[in-house]
């Protein structure tokens, strides 16, 4: 399976890019990509999780919803997402991508760059091209001085 992501830091965002054979393996790639522009996630080990099933018209709104979640993560009550799963549900639910992010307090990874503020719309793709599939996005960062909270 080929599968990775990387991060290009410019002025006052940065621009990821993930790829994957699948879906789901992209999506994960992406919040990957994400989490590594602002913490060293070492050896952590999760003590919490947090479950978001997300119904997004499109793959670029499902990938939009699943960033910013992780940026609100951050912001808000303050945890780090160390490691990430993603499920496409079938059945009742089919249409709904379940994610499970497994998470540690901000306090418990390294700071390597400054806090991700907003996930950009404008830019924003993610589908499948020669096979792979493909996201691409743009983030923008507190600067490098302030990190977390």
């Amino acid at each position: 399976m080929s599968r990775g992501h990387r991060a290009v830091p410019r002025t006052a965002d940065i621009a990821l890019e993930a790829w994957a054979d699948s879906r789901e393996e992209c999506l994960a790639e992406a919040v990957r990509a994400l989490v590594e522009t602002f913490a060293d996630i070492g050896e952590a080990v999760p003590d919490g999780s947090v479950m978001i099933a997300l119904a997004e018209e499109t793959d670029e709104g499902l990938l939009g919803a699943l960033l910013d979640e992780v940026v609100y993560q951050v912001e808000v009550p303050g945890r780090v997402a160390v490691d990430v799963s993603i499920d496409e549900r079938t059945g009742v639910s089919r249409g709904q991508v379940e994610m499970r992010l497994a998470t540690v307090p901000v306090g418990a990874v390294g700071h390597v760059g400054g806090s991700p503020t907003a996930v950009a719309v404008l830019g924003l793709r993610f589908g499948r091209e020669a096979g792979m599939w493909h996201a691409h996005v743009v983030v923008d960062v507190y600067p490098r001085d302030r990190t977390f909270r």
